[in-house]
């Protein structure tokens, strides 16, 4: 499909783009900060557990940890594009037909997204009463994130559609030459 990745030409950073900037980068040490402590979390329980003296937290923890890097790196992945998509049927098209197809799954990205949002504050409201069983924190401290990563989704499938309605074509990066 014409239509994967922008490449901006070079000039002058605009308060959007220095926002987004400052987002990415909050979002990725956020990624890297999720990832170090479930790794400790994990480590942490293992070596617990050689030395006889378990600490029942760590499981718990490493559990919660694993779902929000899970959310965060699917933040990523959209912001990115680097989620998988099989562009077999788009790449036949022709030029307005594919625009049109693109304008189509930003959409249902964005009703999805609004399906988790919607539910995600039913799951944190039936869990924010409910203790966790090994860690002093609310159940709902599990779902929190997913309506921070619905309304991140809502905002860069909106950011596609205004790329395709614009007329800005996006060049495929190589699979493993995008920057960490």
């Amino acid at each position: 499909s014409p239509y994967r990745r922008w490449v901006p030409r070079a000039s002058g950073r605009t308060p959007m783009k220095s926002l987004l900037h400052l987002s990415d980068r909050i979002v990725r040490w956020s990624a890297v900060a999720l990832l170090l402590a479930l790794l400790a979390s994990v480590l942490l329980g293992v070596l617990s557990r050689q030395l006889n003296q378990p600490l029942a937290w760590t499981d718990e923890l490493a559990q919660y940890l694993l779902v929000w890097t899970g959310f965060v790196g699917w933040i990523i992945a959209a912001r990115r594009r680097s989620h998988i998509r099989i562009t077999v049927f788009a790449d036949k098209l022709p030029e307005g037909a594919g625009r049109v197809l693109e304008i189509v799954t930003q959409v249902a990205i964005i009703a999805f997204a609004g399906v988790l949002i919607r539910y995600s504050f039913a799951l944190i409201e039936r869990n924010w009463d409910v203790e966790s069983i090994a860690l002093p924190i609310s159940g709902a401290a599990l779902y929190i994130v997913m309506p921070l990563a619905g309304l991140a989704l809502i905002v860069q499938a909106l950011a596609e559609i205004g790329d395709v309605v614009a007329g800005r074509r996006y060049e495929a990066p190589e699979p493993g030459t995008q920057p960490l």
